[in-house]
């Protein structure tokens, strides 16, 4: 496991603590109602209030797909999950994923990105970028099951509540398995049963 990776496992067990109390004791991992699932588009995020959600065409590397976004703007604050289905083509497509960062690194100055995968066999890349507006970029892309993930948390610099945002994002099987490991600790699990 990354560097990285083990970060955001004791950043998350860390906001567990603080917001589910006794959560360090319990045996199985425990999410509370602030996390948003979406079992169809494979995705579970914290989000500051309700996403709202939007179908478009994702436009990438000459190709049309559709996608969904699910988001929150409040002012110049954005916390957004777009998932593009790329259907017809590989799982994974490495060139997919390096295209879909350009227009994210296009918008300001880069202070650290990263080719980081979500899981082995998740690539992906992080990027912290700060806009001219003196707002901060945490933007990450990755691609699992034909599925592309941008996400965004345009805030204040330092801003909790991207922070949470960021690192909270997971990428779920139609179980609702979220598809990284985490290491040692089981793997966080969210309801898609019907």
């Amino acid at each position: 496991m990354s560097a990285f990776r083990e970060s955001r496992v004791v950043v998350l067990s860390l906001l567990a603590q603080v917001f589910l109390p006794g959560a360090g004791q319990l045996d199985e991992p425990t999410y509370d109602d602030a996390v948003y699932v979406n079992c169809q588009y494979r995705v579970a995020a914290i989000f500051p209030r309700a996403p709202i959600i939007k179908d478009f065409n994702y436009r990438l590397a000459g190709r049309s797909v559709p996608a969904r976004q699910f988001y929150t703007q409040q002012g110049e604050e954005l916390f957004s999950v777009t998932v593009a289905d790329f259907a017809n083509g590989p799982a994974v497509d490495e060139n997919l994923l390096a295209a879909a960062a350009i227009p994210l690194r296009e918008r300001g100055e880069i202070r650290l990105q990263f080719a980081e995968p979500y899981d082995p066999g998740i690539p992906g890349r992080q990027l912290d970028i700060f806009l001219s507006n003196g707002r901060q970029l945490r933007a990450s892309v990755y691609m699992a099951d034909h599925r592309l993930y941008v996400t965004e948390a345009t805030s204040a610099p330092g801003d909790f509540a991207a922070l949470q945002f960021e690192q909270s994002v997971s990428i779920i099987n139609e179980q609702g398995t979220d598809l990284d490991k985490n290491g040692a600790l089981p793997s966080r699990q969210y309801n898609c049963r019907k």
